[in-house]
């Protein structure tokens, strides 16, 4: 599929899916006999991988890292699987992190709900 149809199924811009590229986010889309990139369905399964560790934190310097060791993945998969764990561990604090948040949170409003409850 052209760029076109790869922005409309990935929910990114054309722009950014050339800026994935550039920035070695995204390893190099093949070309067809036009020199049009030509998305596979492996490579929006991709993107929406690249898209998953990008919003959920991952430092676009790790997912550089990720995607120039997967392009050899049958030699790299302990290094592939170390970025993934790390990765993982930073997401479990941060969860755990909210979730605290989120308890005081839940606090102060049953305290504020039991004020006005007071008050009538």
């Amino acid at each position: 599929m052209r760029i076109q149809e790869a922005a409309k199924q990935s929910g990114l811009s054309c722009h950014t899916l050339r800026y994935y590229e550039k920035a070695g986010l995204i390893y190099p889309i093949p070309r067809d006999t036009s020199g049009h990139r030509y998305y596979a369905a492996h490579d929006i399964r991709w993107l929406n991988f690249v898209q998953c560790l990008k919003s959920t934190g991952m430092p676009l310097k790790d997912i550089q890292s990720y995607v120039q060791q997967a392009a050899d993945a049958e030699n790299k998969a302990e290094l592939l699987l170390d970025i993934l764990v790390t990765h993982k561990k930073r997401l479990e604090t941060k969860l755990a992190e909210t979730q605290d948040f989120l308890a005081h949170i839940e606090w102060k409003i049953n305290h504020y709900q039991d004020m006005l409850i007071e008050r009538n």
